[in-house]
């Protein structure tokens, strides 16, 4: 068998791919309970062997299998540590090395590990960790998992110096002014210590001066003197466990200047506090997802923000004056996905934003008159997948949305159906269309879609497919249509 040499990957991705690739969790170690139970199962070079040779000859069967595999080993040999850098001898190295059930790690071994080249090496199931391992860790070039690490001295904090861009150590609880001196300085892109349920004003002071994005949603409470400190961070700031703001807290986090603030755990906002929070007019993305009812005033204050996004998901219903407020709103995109239902008033307001991606993922109806107040939003890309249903009419104006350009998009996957006529309307949009939820389609509609004049049309729903419309769909540019891999190869051999 022909192993694959190890895949090269950057020791630094692009931020942007990092934080599409997760919405950060609260990740925690094991039970120590749970290790108790499990017998050891040591990784040796043998038994490293034997994972390669057995996987078949599909190199991306192997690194699942390889993945899945390594997970439920305890410890490892120092000789399969080394035996994992041997390009010749072993050519498996996936993104994601999961090394979450070993319980001990040797100083040999970490020193191995640092080496590796990956996406990711998860070490969660490690509750301890000596200065030494932490050392020769810090070596490992891309994100490091010790989420189950509940103490950190302050000399192994310092022995990281060298780790990056991402270090996650969410199991920990509580730490050391010294601890929170020394990760600061850190050269990372993303610091995550969701674990924390309290920071001291010094810890605070400390991370003021961090270059990476910071995560602490373990927090359920923050001092303003705290707050005054982490506004000065330079990038992501995710506080998701504080359920309330003071108002000294807002005017704090206001001077914000970067990249995202998420506050999804905020589940009310005063008038004064909106007013305060919402003197940034330079957050690139503003979440605020906890938020179930908004005021008008605070929606009037939401409106003058200069965020790029706005994430409002938790709102379930939305009054026409703060429609009529978020009419005048500056952010590019307004994602509302909690709304259940929209008035035809609130929908004409609507229509006014300047936003370029428009998200109502929650309503699962729109009338007509409102369809036809969303068709006039300009929005680039529109959001419309809870809906379980369209009349011909709301097809007619949806139509209209978007522009014939290869980053306009209409979703609207959560239709399983649609009649004739409104295939043929919502076939003459010029954007990119997702229809991912049909399952079955008339002859009638797969003639009228085989003129879909926009870029992309997605019908990956669609479980069969009369000869008729096959014929139909083979009109089609074979790189613009997406079907199921079964479909797709009938209309090729049409």
């Amino acid at each position: 068998m022909n192993h694959a040499s190890i895949s090269r990957i950057p020791r630094r991705v692009d931020r942007a791919d990092r934080m599409k690739a997760k919405h950060v969790g609260f990740v925690v170690g094991r039970e120590m309970e749970e290790k108790e139970k499990k017998p050891e199962r040591v990784l040796t070079r043998e038994a490293l062997k034997g994972i390669a040779y057995s996987n078949g000859d599909d190199h991306s069967s192997e690194i699942v299998s390889f993945q899945h595999e390594l997970k439920w080993f305890t410890a490892i040999t120092d000789d399969a540590a080394e035996m994992l850098l041997s390009k010749n001898e072993f050519g498996l190295c996936g993104e994601v090395l999961d090394f979450s059930g070993l319980t001990d790690l040797s100083d040999i071994a970490a020193e191995h590990l640092g080496k590796l080249q990956a996406l990711e090496l998860d070490l969660s199931g490690l509750t301890s960790i000596n200065d030494r391992s932490a050392e020769n860790l810090s070596g490992f070039g891309s994100s490091l998992n010790l989420s189950g690490l509940h103490f950190l001295s302050d000399s192994a904090s310092r022995n990281l110096s060298k780790c990056g861009p991402e270090l996650k150590l969410n199991g920990l609880t509580s730490l050391s002014d010294a601890a929170a001196e020394s990760l600061s300085k850190l050269n990372l892109d993303f610091l995550h210590l969701n674990g924390l349920t309290s920071l001291s004003d010094a810890a605070a002071g400390s991370f003021s001066k961090c270059r990476a994005s910071l995560f602490l949603d373990g927090l359920t409470s923050l001092s303003n003197a705290a707050a005054e400190s982490l506004s000065q961070c330079r990038w992501d700031l995710s506080l998701n466990g504080l359920s309330s703001l003071s108002d000294a807290a807002a005017e704090s986090l206001s001077k914000f200047r970067l990249e995202h603030l998420h506050l999804n755990g905020v589940t009310s906002l005063s008038d004064a506090t909106a007013e305060r929070l919402l003197k940034s007019k330079e957050w690139f993305q503003l979440s605020l997802n906890g938020l179930t009812s908004l005021s008008d005033a605070a929606a009037e204050n939401l409106s003058k923000c200069g965020v790029e996004i706005l994430e409002l998901n938790g709102l379930t219903s939305l009054s026409d004056a703060a429609a009529e407020s978020f009419s005048k709103l500056e952010a590019p995109c307004l994602h509302l996905d909690g709304l259940a239902n929209l008035s035809d008033a609130a929908a004409e307001s609507l229509s006014s934003c300047g936003v370029w991606t428009l998200s109502l993922n929650g309503l699962t109806s729109l009338s007509d008159n409102a369809a036809e107040s969303i068709s006039k939003c300009g929005a680039k890309r529109l959001y419309l997948n809870g809906l379980t249903s369209l009349s011909d009419a709301a097809a007619k104006s949806l139509s209209k949305i978007g522009s014939n350009d290869e980053s306009s998009f209409l979703l609207l996957n959560g239709l399983t159906n649609l009649s004739d006529i409104a295939a043929e309307s919502i076939s003459q949009c010029r954007t990119n269309l997702m229809l991912n939820g049909l399952t079955t389609l008339s002859d009638a509609a797969a003639e009228s879609f085989s003129k879909f004049k926009g870029h992309m049309l997605g019908l990956k729903g669609l479980t069969s497919l009369s000869d008729t419309a096959i014929k139909s769909f083979r009109k089609f540019p074979e790189s613009s249509l997406y079907l199921s891999p079964l479909l797709e190869k009938r209309v090729q051999n049409a």
